[in-house]
């Protein structure tokens, strides 16, 4: 895979590039923990903020119900959101490919009527890689697409019980990773998987790794508490495996009882069911319906003091591409346990900044966190270096990536664009 690093901080001078952000399904905007809002949403969130600093504007193109008109919000100075009309207001996720099209034509009429012209199409995930494959035919503009989470990935780590991804978003995504100019990954290992799936060369993928907001997730002070906590933080669905958690948690923490498990994540229905009702049950099957405290979306402000005064953070999940949470809970000082998948593995360092569990068997996650609730000496040592760690991973690297990795296309359209490095905006 490319991977484009610039030498210094880049800032775009003379005309401004403008990206038109294809965020179909979420906004960037939206409370975490819901439906299906998680990582995503801050990436682009992040992302924009700081190709705002470096005089890149960006417009985030997402969906309200068919109806309401177009509202705009503003994100940063040269951010801003643009709801559009698209389908009814719950509509299904899955439902939206229906209104792909509409979505399309609702964008490029809304840059027709404000007289904007772009320089990029950047998508996210692959309902917005739909939408951008059709604006990508209309206007002829360079298009990068980032997916978050590949179907046919997810399809080969799927937990007992859960539901395969459709086999249209395989499909589709295949049309995406072969029509877009550039795919960004998170991880090597992501990038590897998208390659041999698509048969794809390797310099049409750029690995850049997110980031975290340092000063929001950094030198978080603890507080003194009645009891320990331990941590599940995810969307309650069965690929977080938060059943493992509580499982793991009923075996370490039997010789601890000032011990609780605290889960932060909204709800999800699978087929149907209630994950959070189904998880209850498990939790009251354990006898651990006391301590154990599902307190729903958190907002993201709250978390750095869940992270900073808990013993650990358990992360058993089938996949991930790449694991947010558990960087924002290191660069709080909190350890991990997490599952040794491609995403967790490239933020978590087995025994140094927690710990990397193969397989989801609760009695191997149990063994960790025991090892952390009887040495709180241990628990420390793993926070200071987690917080080190999560020092290397900053929102101010990842745009800066981004944009060494896009710029060419940039220049290339706008002949006298130039660029200075080290220059910075406030």
């Amino acid at each position: 895979m490319a991977e484009r690093l610039p030498s210094t901080l880049p800032y775009f001078r003379g005309p401004r590039p403008r990206v038109a952000v294809i965020c179909f399904h979420t906004s960037p905007t939206a409370a975490l923990g819901h439906s299906a809002n998680g990582g995503l949403n801050v990436y682009v969130r992040e992302v924009c903020r700081q190709f705002s600093a470096r005089n890149v504007a960006t417009d985030v193109f997402t969906r309200i119900a068919a109806g309401a008109g177009p509202v705009v919000e503003n994100l940063a100075p040269l951010s801003r959101v643009v709801y559009l009309p698209a389908g009814l207001a719950e509509v299904d996720k899955y439902q939206l490919v229906d209104h792909v099209e509409d979505f399309a034509t609702a964008v490029a009429r809304f840059a027709r009527d404000e007289g904007l012209r772009y320089d990029l199409l950047y998508s996210h995930y692959w309902l917005s890689g739909a939408v951008a494959c059709t604006l990508h035919a209309r206007w002829r503009l360079p298009w990068v697409h980032t997916a978050h989470t590949l179907a046919v990935v997810k399809n080969r780590s799927l937990p007992p019980g859960d539901v395969a991804e459709p086999p249209l978003r395989e499909l589709l995504e295949g049309e995406i990773a072969r029509s877009a100019d550039l795919l960004v990954v998170s991880t090597k290992a992501e990038g590897e998987a998208l390659r041999h799936a698509y048969r794809l060369r390797p310099d049409r993928i750029a690995v850049v790794a997110p980031g975290v907001d340092l000063e929001r997730f950094g030198d978080v002070k603890r507080f003194t508490a009645a009891g320990r906590t331990v941590l599940f933080v995810g969307r309650l669905e069965r690929l977080k495996g938060a059943d493992i958690a509580l499982r793991a948690f009923a075996q370490a923490a039997a010789d601890h009882p000032d011990v609780r498990l605290l889960v932060l994540g909204g709800d999800s229905h699978t087929q149907g069911e209630s994950e959070r009702r189904r998880l209850a049950g498990i939790a009251r099957e354990l006898g651990l319906e006391h301590r154990v405290s599902f307190l729903g979306s958190v907002p993201q402000d709250e978390l750095p003091a869940f992270y900073a005064n808990a013993e650990a953070l358990l992360m058993p999940s089938y996949s991930e591409s790449f694991g947010l949470v558990g960087l924002e809970a290191q660069a709080c000082g909190c350890p991990v346990i997490a599952a040794d998948v491609a995403g967790l593995a490239s933020v978590v360092r087995d025994g140094a900044t927690g710990f990397l569990v193969p397989g989801h068997d609760p009695a191997q996650y149990a063994e960790r966190l025991r090892r952390l609730l009887d040495d709180p000496a241990l628990a420390r040592t793993l926070g200071r270096r987690g917080r080190l760690l999560a020092q290397g991973f900053s929102w101010e690297r990842t745009a800066d990536r981004l944009l060494a990795a896009v710029s060419p296309w940039l220049e290339a359209a706008r002949p006298q664009l130039t660029v200075q490095a080290g220059a910075r905006t406030e």
